[in-house]
């Protein structure tokens, strides 16, 4: 296949924008489809102890959700 990137378990098959934040579309061992983003948890990130976590969804409409949840959050 063409432009693929695998991280461990997760094969990556495109990677897109959304809201400002890279989102990558792919798969597991298992054939799965998941949306995986990347989270800065921490006061700014600019923050030294800030902590970055993977985010996995099976639907695009729960990734949507969450982050206009956590942009709401993390802008007020």
């Amino acid at each position: 296949m063409r432009d693929v990137t695998i991280f461990g378990n997760f094969t990556v098959l495109e990677t897109f924008m959304l809201n400002g934040v890279q989102v990558d579309k792919g798969f597991d061992e298992r054939l799965d489809i998941f949306y995986r983003i990347n989270l800065c948890i921490g006061n700014s990130a600019d923050d030294v102890n800030a902590l970055f976590i993977d985010c996995y969804y099976r639907s695009i409409a729960d990734l949507k959700r969450d982050l206009k949840d956590y942009i709401w959050v993390n802008q007020s």
